[in-house]
This record gives C-alpha cells, sequence and structure tokens, in this order.
C-alpha cells in the first residue's frame, strides 16, 4: 500500500497540475494520473521484507552517488520488467546498464530531474521510456531520494521504479476521449471500451457506476450495462470469496482514503480456470475532495504468475539437480548406500513421481515368445535387474516382490526396449500399455498409472533404465520435466561411467605396479640430491638389500655410497641436465655387501607443472657379466637396437602382421639368438581345445625352420605335453630356461628341433592371451637375461598393441569383405585383392599362382547330412586349409564349396605346388562331425601370373579348367593351367549340355562282361558297364561323362535307369532259355548317399522279377568312407533286401580292416593296378597273397578284375583266386554279343588260351 492520495503530482516528465472532478471523463483523467503518485518504500532489513521486495511488480533500487548514478543493487522485479537479470544490469564488465536501456530522448532529463531533487533535498519522480531486452519500449515510472551520510553528503539513491505503460495508455486514450467529449459526450463508451486494461468505478456502497468493455469481458459478461447497478455478489464468475474479498478491499481504500496499488488477487476467470490480477485502486473524490467512490483498473497477470512460479520450480530443480551431482561426487558405489537413496528421494520430489528405481541391463538381447509371468523360462537371455528403489510415502514398494526383481525384456518390453536402445524415451499412460504390460505393471504392488523411462547409455550403449512411476494420476510427464530428467540420468552415467574408468585405471594400476614389482630390471625414482624415493625389489636384490625399505633407509647418498668412481653421480646428472635423459649409463657401484658390479643406468628427468626439476626415473641393469667379455657388450648393443628397429618397424608399417617378419629378424640378430618366432594361440580346428600354431619365425642359416614342421601347427597343448606352458602364459608370465632344466616332455618336444634354451613371452590383446613372442638358443646353451626378458615384454606389449589397433582398423569393413560361415575373405574381398596382387608382381621378378578348389563330393554330404553338418565341415576344412597357408596366402570363399587363392610372391611353380600339397595334406585326416566320419578332399586347379592370363577374368577362367582337369584326373590332386585346357573346358561344357538331354533320348547302352571261375569254368556272374552313344560324337568313354554326372547329380537318375535295365536284361536271358545269371552293378558314391536307394533297389527288383540273391552292387571303399555310419547303415539295408555287396577297386583307398570289418560285404574285387605287373612284382604276390587270405579269412568272395595275360590268371590261380573277370575271358559287349558268354561252350575258349 502506498501513502498516495489520488492527487496530481507537481514535477514529472510530463507536468499537470489541475485536480480532477468525479465525472466519467475526469475519472478517466485521474487515472492516468494517480499511476503516477507518489510512493516510498522502507526496508526491514528481515527475509520477509526480502521477500515482499522480490514478489514486488516493480524494481527497488539503490544507485552510487556518481554523475550517471550507477545502478549498483536491482530487485528482482528487474527481470520481469526489463526482461534483464539484475546481475547482467549491475556488472561492471557487462555491455548493458540500466542507463543504457532508457530512452537515449528521455535519459538526459532524468538525470536533470535527479539532480535539481538532491540538491533541494527533496524526493523525486519521473516518467521515462526504456527498451526492454526484446525491444519493446515501456514506460516507468520512477520515485526515489538521495542517501546521505553523516555528514549530509549525498552518496546515493535509493527508491521504486514501476511500470506504467498501462496508465500511460490510458493517458492517451482519456486525451482521445477528452478532445471527442467537446463534440459527442457519447463517445465516451468508445474511448472506454478501447482501453485494453479492465476498468470499473463504484459509489460508496460497493453498487458499479460503471465500466468498459474490457471489465464486462473479463467477468464473463456481454456488456457494461450487465454490470452497472449491481455488486460483486452479482458477477457470476466471481466465488463467494472472490466477491467478498473485492468488496472489502474497495472499502478500505475508500475508508482510508488511500490508494492500493498493484496489489495481486486471485481471480476466477471466465473459463472457471484459477487466476490472477494485477489490481490497482484509488479513491474517488468530489470536488469538495470528499471520497464518493473506488475507481479500480486489473491487468490479468495468470501468465506471468505461473511462469515466476516456473521459474522458482525449475530453480528449485536446479538447486535439486546440483545437489544430486554432489551426491554422486560422493557416491562410493554401494546401491543401497545413503547418497543413492538421497539422490533417488530427490528425484522423487522434483519429478513429483510415486515411485523412482533404476534397472540395469544383464545379458544379452536374442528376442524370445511366451513370456510366462511365474517361473525363470531360460530361453530369456537379456533382463532387467533392479538396483535401487524409492517409494513415496504411502506408496508400497517392488523392491522385494521377485517379480520385479528381475524383468525379462522378450517380450514383456522388447518394444521398449528397441526405443529405448536408439536414446528415445518411453512417456506412456496406463492406456498405452499392451495388454501384458498392463498385467504386470498395474496390479499389485506396481499399480502403475503412468510412467516415463529414460536410457542410461555408457560409451553408446545401454547400460540399463531410469525409471519414474506415477500412482495415482495418469499423466504424462512434460518435455521439460523429461528435460531435466534427462540431466539426471546423463549424470548418473557419467558417474558410472566413471566408476568403470576409475576400476580400470585401479585394474591398471594393479597391473602396471606387478610389472613394476616383477620386473627383470631395477626400477627407481630419486630426488636430485641423490636419495632414492622409490626403488623395485629388483634394484634392492641388485644392491644386496633384503628389501626396497631397507635399500631406501640405508643407501641416503648415492654419490658417496654407491658409486665407486667419485664424480660419477655428477656425470649422470650432467648428460641428463643436457639431454633430458640418459641410456646406458655405465658404471661400477658397491653392493650392500661391499662387492663392486657393474651396472647400466637408463633415466630421465622428472618436472613439475613450472618444469623445476624434482628428480629422476629409470632402470638399472647388472651387467657384470656383460662387462666381462667384449662379446657380450656387442650382443647388448645390437640387442637394444634391434628393439628400437623393431618398435620403429612396428609403429611404421601399416599391416603389423607385415612388420612381425621384420621385428622378428631384427630382434633374432641382435639377440644373437638362432631363432626368433612368434606362435599364435587359438582353439584346435578339430577338437577345440586350447592350441599353439608357429605363425612367424627367423632363423639363421645354420637353422633348420620349424614353421613347416606339423607338430608346431595347430597343436594342442595337451597333446604336446605343454599344459604347463599355457598355465604359466596365461598368467602373464614368461618361460625362460635352459631345456635340459624343464620337465621331460617338455625337453623331448624342444630337443625335435634342437632347442636348448628358450626364452617365451606372453602377447595380450585386451587381457586375452593372443600368443607369444620367443628366442631359441640350438647351437649352444645360453641362459637369457633377465633384461632380455625385459626387452622382450616390452616388445610383446607393443605387438600386442599394434594387433590391437589393427584389428580395430579391420573390424570395420571385415563384414564387408568376409564369409559369415567360415569367416575367409569373401569374393567381394578376393575380386579387390588380386587386381592389386596382379599390379604388384608386375613390377616385380615373381610370380603370382591363382588357385581354384573344389571340394569333392561335398554336395553330397550337404543333400545327405544336412546342411547344417556342411556347414560345419565348411568351417573345419576353412581352419585347416589355413594353416597350410603362407603369411601372405589369401584364401577366399567364392560360393558353396569352392575356394579361391592368391599365391603372391613365388620363384617358381613349385612353390605353389607346395602349397597346394599342403592344402591336400591338411584335408587327409578324417572330420569327426556330429557322430559322422568324413573324409573330404579337393581339386585344386593353378593359373600362374603372367604366363596364364594378365588379368583376373582370365587367371579365374584358367585356373577354373585347370580344376576341372584335376577332377577328371580322379579328384584329389592339383593341375596346373596348360593351353589345351581352355579348348577342353569348352568341350567339357558341350558334353555337360549333352549329358544333360542322353537319358531322355535313349543315348545309353549297357555292356555285359563276364565274371568266370577258373576252376570249374563258369560264368558265375555279369557285370554291367554304362555305354553313352552320341549320335555326333559317338560312343563316348564312361572316364569322360561318368565323372560330369557324378558332379552335377545325374549320376542318381542314370544309375537307377542302369539298375533297371541290366536286371531287366539278366531275366530276358533266362526266358530266351539261358541259365540264370547273377548280375553286378555298380553304385556311384552319390547313388550310395542317396536317402531313395533302398527303395529304388526294391522297386526294381519287383518290377523286373530278378531274385534278389542274384543282384550283387559294387561299391568303391572311397564312396563307403565318404560318411561311414550312414554306408553302414544303407548297406545293411540292402542286405536286408537278398541282395549282395562288393567292394570294387580293393586296396585302392583306404584299406583299413578296422574299417572294412564294419561294413557288411559278400566279396571283394582285387584292383587291376595290383594284377598287371603281378606276375612279375614279389610285392605285389604279396599284397594279393595278403588280401586272398583276408577274403577267405572274412568268408568273402574273390574276383581279381583287369586279368589279360595268362601268366597273370595262372598268378592268380597258383595264389589261390578263382574268380577273375578280364579280357582274357571276354570283352564288354552289348546284350546280343554278351549272350554267348552264356551258353555251353564258351569256357573251351578261355582254357586252351590259358592251357597253350
Amino acid at each position: 500500500m502506498y501513502d498516495s492520495e489520488f492527487c496530481c503530482p507537481d514535477a514529472t516528465v510530463g507536468n499537470r497540475s489541475a485536480r480532477l472532478t468525479p465525472t466519467p471523463l475526469s475519472v478517466l483523467y485521474w487515472l492516468t494520473l494517480t499511476l503516477l503518485g507518489q510512493s516510498r518504500w522502507r526496508s526491514s532489513g528481515s527475509a520477509a521484507s526480502q521477500r515482499l521486495i522480490d514478489v514486488m511488480p516493480g524494481i527497488v533500487f539503490q544507485a552510487d552517488g556518481d554523475v550517471n548514478w550507477s545502478m549498483r543493487y536491482l530487485s528482482a522485479g528487474c527481470l520481469p520488467l526489463t526482461g534483464y537479470q539484475p546481475a547482467e544490469l549491475l556488472s561492471p564488465d557487462s555491455a548493458v546498464s540500466y542507463n543504457t536501456i532508457t530512452h537515449p530522448d528521455d535519459l538526459p532529463q532524468v538525470l536533470e530531474s535527479i539532480q535539481r531533487a538532491t540538491e533541494s533535498g527533496q524526493a523525486y519522480e519521473v516518467e521515462y521510456r526504456i527498451h526492454t531486452r526484446s525491444g519493446e519500449e515501456k514506460w516507468v515510472w520512477e520515485k526515489g531520494a538521495a542517501v546521505v551520510d553523516d555528514q549530509g553528503a549525498v552518496v546515493g539513491l535509493e527508491g521504486f521504479i514501476t511500470d506504467i505503460t498501462p496508465l500511460k495508455q490510458s493517458e492517451a486514450a482519456l486525451r482521445q476521449v477528452e478532445q471527442a467529449l467537446e463534440a459527442r459526450e457519447d463517445l465516451l463508451e468508445l474511448v472506454l471500451d478501447s482501453i485494453p486494461q479492465p476498468l470499473f468505478w463504484k459509489d460508496s456502497q460497493g453498487y458499479y457506476l460503471g465500466c468498459n468493455q474490457a471489465f464486462a469481458k473479463a467477468m464473463g459478461l456481454a456488456a457494461p450495462a450487465d454490470i452497472v447497478g449491481g455488486t460483486d455478489d452479482a458477477l457470476p464468475c466471481l466465488s463467494a470469496e472472490e466477491a467478498s474479498y473485492r468488496s472489502a478491499r474497495d472499502r478500505l481504500v475508500m475508508t482510508l482514503g488511500m490508494a492500493d496499488l498493484h496489489a495481486i488477487e486471485p481471480q476466477t476467470q471466465p473459463d472457471g480456470q484459477p487466476g490472477w490480477v494485477d489490481c490497482s485502486r484509488l479513491p474517488m473524490r468530489d470536488a469538495q475532495g470528499t471520497v464518493i467512490g473506488v475507481l479500480c483498473t486489473f491487468e490479468d497477470i495468470t501468465r506471468q504468475i505461473a511462469d515466476q512460479q516456473t521459474l522458482k520450480r525449475r530453480e528449485q530443480v536446479l538447486a535439486t539437480l546440483a545437489e544430486i551431482q554432489r551426491q554422486l561426487l560422493a557416491w562410493q558405489w554401494g546401491w543401497q548406500e545413503r547418497p543413492i537413496t538421497q539422490i533417488f528421494a530427490a528425484l522423487g520430489e522434483i519429478s513429483g513421481a510415486s515411485r523412482v528405481y533404476y534397472y540395469e541391463l544383464q545379458g544379452s538381447y536374442e528376442p524370445q515368445g511366451g513370456y510366462e509371468l511365474q517361473g525363470n523360462p531360460s530361453s530369456r537371455s537379456l533382463s532387467l535387474v533392479q538396483r535401487v528403489e524409492w517409494s513415496a510415502p504411502g506408496v508400497p514398494s517392488t523392491s522385494s516382490d521377485p517379480r520385479f526383481q528381475t524383468l525379462p525384456v522378450e517380450p514383456l518390453f522388447s518394444d521398449w526396449y528397441s526405443t529405448l536402445d536408439q536414446r528415445q524415451i518411453i512417456n506412456r499412460v496406463e492406456t498405452d500399455f499392451s495388454d501384458l504390460q498392463r498385467q504386470v505393471l498395474t496390479s499389485a504392488p506396481s499399480h502403475v498409472k503412468s510412467l516415463l523411462l529414460l536410457p542410461l547409455m555408457i560409451q553408446n550403449q545401454l547400460q540399463g533404465v531410469m525409471g519414474f512411476s506415477n500412482c495415482t494420476t495418469s499423466q504424462l510427464w512434460s518435455d521439460a520435466e523429461v528435460d531435466l530428467l534427462r540431466v539426471v540420468t546423463a549424470d548418473l552415467a557419467l558417474a558410472l561411467e566413471r566408476r568403470q574408468t576409475e576400476l580400470s585405471l585401479m585394474r591398471a594400476e594393479a597391473k602396471y605396479r606387478s610389472i613394476f614389482e616383477n620386473a627383470v630390471e631395477g626400477m627407481f625414482q630419486s630426488t636430485p640430491q641423490g636419495r632414492y624415493l622409490t626403488v623395485n625389489p629388483m634394484l634392492a636384490r641388485l644392491y644386496g638389500y633384503h628389501s626396497p625399505q631397507d635399500l631406501i633407509q640405508n643407501l641416503t647418498d648415492i654419490n658417496r655410497q654407491l658409486y665407486v668412481q667419485p664424480g660419477r653421480r655428477q656425470e649422470f646428472i650432467d648428460l641428463i641436465r643436457a639431454s633430458g635423459s640418459v641410456l646406458g649409463f655405465e658404471s661400477e657401484v658397491y653392493r650392500k655387501d661391499g662387492a663392486v658390479i657393474w651396472i647400466s643406468e637408463s633415466a630421465r628427468a622428472i618436472y613439475d607443472a613450472r618444469q623445476v626439476l624434482i628428480g629422476y626415473e629409470g632402470t638399472v641393469e647388472d651387467i657384470t657379466d656383460r662387462k666381462r667379455g667384449e662379446a657380450a657388450i656387442l650382443r647388448r648393443d645390437r640387442l637394444l637396437q634391434g628393439v628400437a628397429e623393431a618398435s620403429q618397424c612396428l609403429l611404421t608399417t601399416t599391416d603389423v602382421h607385415e612388420a612381425i617378419p621384420q621385428v622378428l629378424a631384427r630382434l633374432g640378430e641382435a639377440a644373437t639368438a638362432d631363432r626368433a618366432y612368434v606362435y599364435t594361440h587359438h582353439p584346435q580346428s578339430v577338437t577345440g581345445e586350447p592350441a599353439m600354431t608357429l605363425r612367424y619365425e627367423w632363423t639363421t642359416p645354420t637353422t633348420a625352420a620349424g614353421i613347416d614342421q606339423p607338430y608346431w601347427q595347430d597343436q594342442s597343448y595337451r597333446a604336446l605335453g605343454l599344459e604347463r606352458w599355457l598355465s604359466i602364459l596365461q598368467q602373464g608370465k614368461s618361460i625362460c630356461s635352459l631345456t635340459r632344466h624343464m620337465p621331460p616332455a617338455e625337453q623331448a618336444v624342444l630337443l625335435r628341433d634342437s632347442i636348448l634354451s628358450i626364452l617365451m613371452v606372453p602377447i595380450f590383446i585386451d587381457a586375452e592371451l593372443w600368443g607369444y613372442i620367443g628366442f631359441d638358443a640350438c647351437q649352444q646353451e645360453w641362459e637369457w637375461s633377465a633384461s632380455d626378458e625385459s626387452i622382450l615384454v616390452a616388445v610383446a606389449a607393443s605387438l600386442g598393441g599394434a594387433l590391437k589397433r589393427q584389428q580395430t582398423e579391420a573390424q570395420m569393413c571385415y563384414q564387408v569383405y568376409h564369409d559369415t560361415l567360415t569367416g575367409l575373405p569373401n569374393r567381394a574381398f578376393f575380386d579387390q585383392h588380386l587386381p592389386q596382387a596382379i599390379a604388384r608382381t608386375s613390377q616385380s621378378e615373381h610370380m603370382l599362382a591363382v588357385i581354384f578348389l573344389d571340394l569333392d563330393h561335398f554336395k553330397t554330404i550337404n543333400d545327405t547330412l544336412s546342411h547344417a553338418v556342411g556347414d560345419l565341415l565348411l568351417q573345419q576344412v576353412t581352419q585347416r586349409m589355413s594353416t597350410a597357408l603362407r603369411a601372405e596366402d589369401i584364401v577366399a570363399r567364392w560360393g558353396g564349396d569352392e575356394f579361391t587363392l592368391i599365391l603372391p610372391n613365388l620363384t617358381s611353380p613349385s612353390d605353389a605346388a607346395k602349397v597346394a600339397g599342403r592344402i591336400a595334406d591338411q584335408l587327409t585326416p578324417p572330420f569327426l562331425l556330429h557322430n559322422h566320419e568324413l573324409h573330404v578332399t579337393a581339386s585344386l586347379g593353378i593359373a600362374l601370373f603372367p604366363q596364364d592370363g594378365q588379368d583376373m577374368t582370365t587367371l579365374l577362367q584358367n585356373a577354373d579348367a585347370a580344376m576341372y582337369r584335376a577332377k577328371q584326373q580322379g579328384r584329389n590332386n592339383f593341375q596346373f593351367y596348360t593351353q589345351s585346357l581352355s579348348t577342353e573346358a569348352a568341350q567339357r561344357l558341350k558334353l555337360e549340355t549333352f549329358l544333360h538331354h542322353a537319358l531322355g533320348r535313349d543315348e545309353f547302352v549297357l555292356y555285359y562282361q563276364p565274371q568266370v571261375n577258373v576252376a570249374t569254368g563258369e560264368v558265375v556272374q555279369m557285370e554291367a558297364l554304362l555305354r553313352w552313344q552320341h549320335p555326333t560324337l559317338g560312343l563316348v568313354a564312361p572316364c569322360r561323362f561318368i565323372p560330369l554326372a557324378e558332379e552335377n547329380g545325374l549320376i542318381v537318375p542314370i544309375g537307377e535307369w542302369v539298375m533297371g535295365t541290366a536286371c531287366a536284361q539278366v531275366m530276358a536271358w533266362h526266358r530266351a532259355g539261358l541259365p540264370l545269371v547273377n548280375l553286378a552293378v555298380n553304385l556311384s558314391a552319390r547313388q550310395l548317399q542317396h536317402p531313395n536307394l533302398v527303395n529304388s533297389v526294391a522297386t526294381v527288383l519287383q518290377e523286373t522279377g530278378l531274385p534278389p540273391a542274384c543282384l550283387e552292387l559294387e561299391i568303391t571303399e572311397t564312396a563307403a568312407m565318404a560318411d561311414m555310419a550312414a554306408s553302414i547303415e544303407r548297406l545293411q539295408d540292402l542286405r536286408q533286401l537278398g541282395v549282395k555287396i562288393s567292394m570294387d577297386d580293393f586296396g585302392t583307398g583306404y584299406s583299413c580292416l578296422s574299417y572294412l570289418k564294419q561294413f557288411p560285404l559278400d566279396g571283394l574285387k582285387i584292383d587291376r593296378a595290383f594284377v598287371n605287373d603281378l606276375p612279375h612284382s614279389p610285392v605285389d604276390q604279396a599284397m594279393v597273397s595278403a588280401i586272398i587270405a583276408m577274403a577267405k579269412g572274412l568268408s568273402l568272395s574273390l574276383v581279381a578284375e583287369g586279368v589279360e595275360t595268362t601268366a597273370q590268371s595262372l598268378c592268380l590261380h597258383d595264389l589261390g583266386c578263382t574268380g577273375m573277370q578280364g579280357y582274357l575271358f571276354g570283352r564288354p559287349q552289348p546284350p546280343a554279343v554278351a549272350a554267348t558268354y552264356l551258353r555251353p561252350g564258351y569256357a573251351q575258349s578261355w582254357q586252351r588260351a590259358i592251357a597253350e
């Protein structure tokens, strides 16, 4: 309340002196002038007064007594009035001040008015314009008085500034009304309605005398006429309490006769919502000065009040956030500690949540289905684990409920998880929940009506979820609230990340402390004055002390107590001062017991932040033994140089794997080792157990290389008896020993390569053992020193770091250029690198080989045993092939079971042949997959650059042609490209095309060859042999088209045709009066593995009428061994039909008795390879004799094939074999001719030949 009456002030920018009478027109004029009335504020200095100052709708100020009356204090009302914070207008460094925002036209007059008032000792009142931050121009009224000291001198000002812009607007409107009233009195209503502020006046009894349209609208009425004559109780928008309060305030103004300016009052808005108004009341007087009523104007400040409340709440929230950040700093990382519970309680308060919680993500995300509310389904792999929860008073906690302690992501929150993982929030009410979510979240004790979930991200990875639940109101959180809570969540994430960093630092410190404590070199820190501050145990032992503490306490003057040569310490200091460090500073020193040793110090100066020397740190090495001979000194120098060169090589070479051989060469030569190497640690390709492979090797010219030895490739530690090595290396320790001091099993392994002593240091990548680097002495025993070991440890660390860096770089392009199944480079990778390799080779004197590799019979395995087994087989084949390659070779999966290889830097074709041979060797051992023992071979085609092609396309085409030649040569071999192969490839393609139509065009024919018993002269069996009679190619040999049919799968329908046709032919001979003869039919590998084989044979027997006992199916060893288990099962099913089984070409395949005895066989066929030189070869005779004896022992029938001479026949007969087949007894013939083999007298022809 101000003590100004409704009267005209005397001195303002616009002078006014006339007192108004309370006519309708003069009332408006009085209002405009009285809002400029005098006021005075007195400060009590109390907190209540300060609060009053801060909420007043104006500025309380204090100014200095300088010429510009610069402001020293501005109250909080500065911000709503000017748009500036007080500090912005008070700061001496700010470009803006209160004077600068005063209108430049008004400022001189304002200063002049203040000066006049202070000189006269009077208070002053002044009106002027200001420019707000937004650029708006406002009128303000300022009243103030001088502040004087004890001597009466003016030292400043204090006063009050308020916004009179509405009054100025009213004043302008009144002027218009006064002018209009001279012409027309009825313009009064128009003028009143032009005032934007609500305005009314009452008589002394509280009845409305008038108002403007703005007031009527504010009261929710159509026109002033609806209000005039009524009281506050009649206004529909006012509650009874508001009407009573307003009437009381009006009476108080009239009773006291004093203005009531800028009173903040509640007022219900027309829409029923609560609101606030800034109300100014003035007593109306008649000409005699008697109060006859009250005049009031007000401004709706609901939005300003709301903004102030929002600002206050925001300040409270920011203060709470600051406290939360402080608490996070004090958090000791226990989820139930006081700081964290206080933080969550504060979050609940500022968020208005009923429950605040944090869930941590555990596991990996594998979408599943079928969530069960009870139990713990094993299919869940990603869960939310509750770490902390705060609940408001009266709200039940969920922390003790097992259902809410761990929540599965899938399927309960799978959609929310995807959103959170994209850094988005979940802001939902219960109606937005899915049925399953509503079932869990809205039931007791949760009772969630709305929730807000915020992702907690650490290093761009979703680590957990901050949650806020409201259990009373179904209302979304506002964007402002979400933004603030995001800040808290980010702070918590930073705290967790900081903790993770601290833990990593602690582990790193522990690791480096371990290195320090266990280093093989002495390490120290000393003061400039010559006193040790820190030493490691090695230095204490080196100087003969019991412990580091013993050394520090007793060796207190390095210059006097340590060095033998006086002044040596000063030389050490001078060198460091000159260059910043010393390396290899050699000196004689005293041990504690008085003995003299040689040491080599490497040290550097330590400076503080101001570059002031505070000490030295470095390493000490005992070089006594090295000093005993020049050779040892030279070796040490070379080793240091080698390490430096190796480190430089690692730093400057982009491909670490290219750098490693150079590193080994430099280290090996420097260390005078006979062999330097790097082994990789990996799962064994077959068993998966820990294994080792010699990956890189350097040797002296007189030392045999070990990298080509199979016992160093893909060998398990267990198989070699080196489990102790694995244990030591996994602990991060080195292995350094003379071979003769090692366990017997380890000695046996090392002595194979004449290794007399070893030094091996593990190489780690991200705390995982990657491999190890080492030195071997093979010519003479050499005890590797601790210095050798420490240097190798450093090199291993550098190598691990370089490998890690390269892994990270390679990871980005790995997916694009590698096959997901095998991990090999893919076709895109191959297509990119082959032109590069060709370009490099063209600039050198070397050759380059491109190899096309195809797995033999892979499609049979894949079709028969499932694609899953095929995939496993491809993975293991890949592992084996990789061990056969050189470091610079590239093998890529071309597609299916085809692989392509790039072999650069070849000096001759034999280099490519060696690699191809190693690949074949690696594929020789059987593969054990899903209880199947599989034998897989490969056909390889090799094309050389530049002689076989100048570009990628030509080289691949020619390598492919060579690969098909390898298949034609019986598979399981490699062939080099020749010019003729291009023609053969074209012919082969043409032949394959013809082959697809041969069966449908009846181009196949069967020939028959007899199998005889030379003892009885009878034909015991006829073998059906397939021929292809092509209309243009003529009779195509089986060796040309059968491999093609095997490869493309046509062999299955062709084989079914052969069996059906041959069985029908035997029965046709029989119906023609010839004896019923047994029939032999060959089964291909693909037929044997075909799941419908047994049914097909049964159908043929049934349709042709051939007795099952008359049918013998011949299989090869190779076909049977492709999948031994499946073959045995299928052959047993055939035996149950009654047919007989014979092993064809016996002796040329696996010929393993342990395998042979498992097959249900009835007979064996001795391969022609044993028959050709039988009469003249004792070896062949011995082998055939063994086969005959074995067949008799197993009660198997026996037939020797390829018998062409009488000598062969007699030799076989003498060895006990009577069953024979060959040109001597009859060539393969078509059915009509072959029938003669079954007629009487046929045996006489070959019997006479034998007799002669």
